[in-house]
């Protein structure tokens, strides 16, 4: 177990260290006094952070999520996420709108719109703009798209009928 020892603000500027045990078993064992000394520590230590520093933790939210979008495996066409959800995302955190964000990364807005809506296809020179206005990884927008693209194509009867011919097994048979 380890033992976190901090400095909380008090009545009057008076400081005072408070000892709060965290463990595997501690769970179990912590109390409602222990509960509020924990919030009130969580509460101090977030309040010293920098605007910086909640900006970064805000983006760094967004991509978290965005990566384990792409980890989920229970995502299906039913409950997709765009890429324009996740750039509203971080629009929101950064308090810019899609217009400035488009001049800024020198595309028009309309066209932007195009690739939102699939009618252009994400390529990666926009990967890389959104990589680096976001500080994301190039890679990570590609692989939404892919992922979401796959999605779609599997749920169309027609692209199971229309791809079921491209089988090695079948291939052999022949041969």
């Amino acid at each position: 177990m380890s033992k976190i020892k901090t400095a909380k603000k008090q009545e009057g500027l008076q400081k005072s260290l408070i000892e709060v045990t965290i463990g595997p078993n501690d769970i179990y064992s912590r109390g409602k006094e222990k509960t509020n000394k924990m919030t009130t520590m969580a509460k101090l230590h977030h309040s010293k952070r920098s605007p910086e520093r909640l900006l970064k933790n805000a983006m760094l939210a967004i991509q978290y999520r965005m990566e384990h979008y792409l980890q989920d495996e229970l995502i299906s066409l039913e409950n997709i996420c765009t890429i324009e959800q996740f750039v509203t995302d971080f629009l929101k955190v950064l308090g810019i709108n899609k217009t400035t964000f488009a001049r800024f990364i020198e595309i028009d807005g309309a066209n932007l719109n195009k690739y939102y809506r699939s009618d252009r296809r994400f390529n990666t020179e926009l990967a890389l703009k959104f990589s680096h206005f976001f500080h994301t990884p190039p890679d990570l927008w590609l692989k939404i798209q892919i992922k979401n693209e796959l999605l779609s194509l599997q749920k169309e009867k027609e692209a199971k009928e229309k791809y079921s011919k491209y089988d090695y097994e079948k291939l052999l048979q022949i041969v």
